[in-house]
């Protein structure tokens, strides 16, 4: 029997502890899809051009370069073997020297799916920082990869087969919407779009009761065609996936998704609301969810958003000093 690889998946590494989950589903997820799998780690020593010549003690530089591959290793190892089912394509790894940031966005630049992992932080520091449990480094990739990002903090509920999709009208929430369902047609899953809504006529002065009351319902009408429009869409696209609609009226959109992340596989999202505001970096709603989620979250960005980033890597990269090189794994 001979295995088509489809693709590349690329996990991001720090230690084993704190990046298990995503590995394990950065494993799960390539091998579902007959995908590469690339284990990658970067490790700024010292803020140089060249660090490996900074004066610093060759015994310290080599034993910080070692401590890294055996994170390596010790990652590559607990996923070259597979399961049952089988494993991933090729499982290879790569150290970096350079800020993680920009060694995971210089390796999704060829990939299909960038999964990174949430720090674990100390029961104080985290009630300091008001719970928020992401680290800076996968906030920052969701917001410039050009491909989906997946940030794993822990395990999707036990038994959980939907996929929420928290969809808006916006590009970016369509594009989410499309990438759930082709996920879906992998591994089975059922995917659920949720819209969540309200209405703003009864913020407009100098309206009459009766006049606010048409203005909401044709604001709901609208609300419901788009729905019904996208799930007739995906329909047509993925007819083997089960597709459902759910629409909220509630002021607090991320409310509602991160309720019903508590029940599902994974929570997809786009990178950008509708205001200008919003969309400075992921849209408020991605970045709460990305705060609070226990589930795996998606955060997947539109095509436009893809040729932009494109063209601010390419712009820095013009501009830019060369890139350490990336080392591949020893054998």
């Amino acid at each position: 029997m001979v295995t088509v690889v489809h693709g590349r998946v690329v996990v991001g590494i720090d230690t084993l502890a704190d990046s298990r989950a995503a590995l394990e589903w950065a494993a799960r997820t390539a091998a579902g899809r007959g995908a590469d799998l690339e284990l990658v780690r970067g490790v700024q020593l010292v803020p140089a051009p060249d660090p490996w010549s900074a004066g610093y003690a060759p015994q310290l530089l080599e034993h910080l370069e070692e401590a890294a591959w055996g994170e390596l290793a010790a990652a590559r190892e607990a996923v070259a073997h597979g399961g049952p089912g089988g494993g991933p394509g090729d499982v290879r790894a790569t150290l970096v020297h350079d800020h993680p940031r920009t060694a995971l966005l210089d390796a999704a630049r060829s990939a299909d799916l960038l999964v990174t992992g949430a720090r674990r932080r100390s029961r104080l520091r985290a009630g300091l920082l008001g719970g928020f449990q992401l680290g800076s480094t996968s906030l920052f990739v969701a917001s410039h990869a050009t491909c989906p990002v997946v940030v794993v903090r822990g395990p999707a509920a036990e038994g959980a087969r939907d996929l929420v999709v928290g969809f808006d009208g916006s590009l970016a929430a369509t594009a989410a919407a499309r990438w759930a369902v082709a996920h879906a047609a992998r591994t089975g899953d059922r995917v659920r779009v949720l819209t969540v809504w309200r209405s703003a006529a009864h913020l407009a002065l100098g309206l009459d009761p009766a006049e606010v009351h048409r203005t909401r319902a044709a604001d709901e009408t609208a609300v419901h065609a788009r729905l019904e429009d996208l799930l007739r869409w995906l329909g047509e696209e993925e007819p083997h996936v089960e597709v459902s609609g759910t629409v909220v009226e509630d002021d607090h959109p991320e409310d509602v998704l991160l309720e019903a992340a508590a029940a599902c596989a994974l929570l997809v999202v786009g990178s950008r609301g509708h205001s200008a505001l919003t969309s400075a970096l992921i849209g408020s709603t991605s970045h709460a969810v990305l705060h609070h989620a226990s589930t795996p979250v998606v955060v997947v960005p539109d095509a436009e958003q893809v040729a932009h980033r494109r063209r601010q890597a390419e712009h820095a990269r013009a501009g830019a000093p060369a890139r350490p090189a990336r080392r591949p794994a020893r054998h």
